[in-house]
C-alpha cells in the first residue's frame, strides 16, 4: 500500500473540478438514458438503467479519488477511497435532490440538473479534503445552502396557490370576498368575518325553524305495536316517541324530529306529520281536514288511492313521488327555515340577461340591479367581465344586501390561502415540505 503524496492545492482543485464534472455531465446523461430505457422497457428498464448509472458514477468517483488521493483524508487505502466515493455519491445525490426540490417549488425558477448537479458533489468532496480550512469552508457553504433551502421549502411557493385553486375548481377572477354585519361565513371563510360564499346569521335565534307538512298513506301496520292504543304504520315517521289521546279520537304523536297524527281511512293509515316549526294546532286542523286528493290539488296529475290532501290556511301543496303523497309549505317563503335568512355571494361571467327567471328586475342606482326570485332577492353589479351577485332569502334586509354587493371585493391571495383546503401531498418532495412546515 503506497502512501499518498504530500497535499498540494492543485490536487484539491483537480479533485473538486473532476467531482463536479460527474454531477454536471455524467448525472444528466445517466438521467436521460434511464428515462429512455423506462420509455422503451417500462419499469424494469428504468430500474436497470438506474442501477447501471449509479455504478458508472461510482466508478468515475473511484477513479477521481485514485488520481487525487493525497487531497483527501480518505485517500490512504483502497477501502477508504471506496468509502470516499460512496460518501460523495450519496451526499451529492442527496444534495441534488434537495436542490431540485427547491427549484421545482418555484423559488429558483428552475429545477435543471445543470444548476444543481455540480454544487452538491463539490461540497460533498470539499468536506472530505485534507486541509481543515478547505473542509470548514465547504462545510460552512453546505450548512448555509441547506438552511436557505429549508427556509424556502417551508414557505408557500409561488405556484402553490394556483395549484390549490385548480384542485378546488375555483377561478381567481370569480373569487370575491365581503363581510356582512350580523352574519358569519359558513364556507370559504377568509377570516375575521369575511367570506366568499354562504353566510348565516351570527345569532342562532335569528334562524327560523323550517315549516313543512307531509301527508303519506301507508298500507300496513306493525303487528302488536301501538302508541296510545293506536296501530303504527310500517315506515311511519311517527313510529317512536310520545303520544297523547285527544278529543275526536285523534292521537297526537311527537318525537324529536316530527310530530303529527295518523288517521285510518279505509284500508290506509294516513299520516299527517310536520317539522317542529309547524304549530301543533295547525297539524290538528290539517288532520281533521284529511280527504282524497283531487286532480287540481295534484297539479293535474291523476289521483290514486294513496293520494290524500289537507286544507291548511297559508300553505300550498305539491305531490311527491317517494313516498307517494303530498308535501305542504307556507305560500310565503319568508320566515320558513334557514334558507329564508341565508345570504350567498358569488361571481360569474357577465350575463347577457341578468333578469333571466326573475319575478322583478329593476335598476337601483350605483350600477346595481335589484333581482327578485320566487324564494330569494338581492343585487348584482358588474365589475369588468364579472357579475357579482349577493342574494338572500326573502327574510333578509334589502338594504343589507345592497351594501354587501357594494362592499364585495376580489379576494386577496392571503384570503384564498386561508380559505382553501391545504394541497394534498402527492410526491415525496411535497411530503418533505409538509414535514418541514410542521417543525
Amino acid at each position: 500500500m503506497s502512501e499518498p503524496a504530500p497535499d498540494r492545492p492543485s490536487r484539491a482543485v483537480v479533485q473538486l473540478v473532476t467531482t463536479g464534472a460527474v454531477g454536471i455531465v455524467v448525472l444528466p446523461v445517466i438521467g436521460m438514458a434511464a428515462l429512455w430505457a423506462g420509455f422503451v422497457a417500462a419499469l424494469p428498464g428504468l430500474i436497470t438503467a438506474g442501477v447501471v448509472g449509479l455504478c458508472v458514477m461510482l466508478a468515475c468517483l473511484i477513479a477521481t479519488v485514485a488520481v487525487t488521493r493525497e487531497a483527501t483524508v480518505l485517500g490512504e487505502s483502497a477501502g477508504r477511497r471506496l468509502l470516499w466515493a460512496l460518501l460523495v455519491l450519496g451526499g451529492g445525490l442527496a444534495g441534488w435532490a434537495f436542490g431540485w426540490a427547491v427549484g421545482d417549488a418555484g423559488w429558483l425558477g428552475s429545477s435543471s440538473g445543470r444548476l444543481f448537479g455540480w454544487v452538491p458533489f463539490v461540497l460533498a468532496a470539499g468536506v472530505l479534503l485534507r486541509r481543515r480550512v478547505y473542509r470548514f469552508a465547504a462545510l460552512g457553504v453546505l450548512v448555509a445552502l441547506a438552511a436557505t433551502g429549508v427556509v424556502l421549502l417551508r414557505q408557500v411557493s409561488p405556484g402553490e396557490l394556483d395549484a390549490r385553486l385548480l384542485a378546488e375548481g375555483v377561478y381567481r377572477d370569480s373569487a370575491y370576498a365581503v363581510a356582512i354585519p350580523g352574519y358569519r361565513p359558513t364556507d370559504r371563510d377568509y377570516g375575521d368575518g369575511v367570506g366568499g360564499g354562504e353566510f348565516q346569521p351570527v345569532d342562532p335565534a335569528a334562524v327560523p325553524a323550517p315549516k313543512f307538512i307531509s301527508v303519506v298513506a301507508y298500507r300496513q301496520a306493525f303487528p302488536n305495536e301501538q302508541l296510545c292504543g293506536q296501530p303504527t304504520a310500517i315506515d311511519s315517521r311517527l313510529y317512536w316517541g310520545e303520544c297523547a289521546k285527544e278529543p275526536g279520537g285523534l292521537v297526537y304523536r311527537h318525537n324529536e324530529i316530527m310530530h303529527g297524527y295518523q288517521v285510518r281511512i279505509g284500508q290506509r293509515y294516513v299520516e299527517v306529520h310536520g317539522t317542529p316549526g309547524v304549530p301543533h294546532e295547525l297539524l290538528r286542523q290539517a288532520a281533521l281536514s284529511l280527504h282524497p286528493a283531487t286532480r287540481a290539488e295534484l297539479g293535474g296529475a291523476e289521483p290514486t288511492a294513496d293520494h290524500f290532501a289537507v286544507t291548511v290556511p297559508g300553505y300550498v301543496g305539491l305531490p311527491t313521488g317517494a313516498p307517494v303523497g303530498m308535501s305542504f309549505r307556507p305560500a310565503n317563503p319568508a320566515g320558513n327555515g334557514p334558507r329564508s335568512v341565508v345570504i350567498r355571494l358569488y361571481a360569474q361571467g357577465a350575463a347577457t340577461d341578468v333578469c333571466f327567471r326573475t319575478t322583478e328586475c329593476t335598476p337601483d342606482g350605483d350600477g346595481l340591479t335589484y333581482l327578485r326570485y320566487e324564494e330569494e332577492h338581492g343585487f348584482t353589479v358588474r365589475h369588468g367581465s364579472i357579475d357579482v351577485l349577493v342574494l338572500g332569502g326573502l327574510s333578509t334586509d334589502r338594504a343589507l344586501l345592497r351594501q354587501a354587493v357594494l362592499d364585495a371585493r376580489p379576494a386577496t391571495d392571503d384570503q384564498l390561502r386561508r380559505a382553501l383546503p391545504p394541497q394534498r401531498p402527492g410526491t415525496g418532495i411535497e411530503r418533505f415540505r409538509d414535514w418541514l412546515r410542521s417543525l
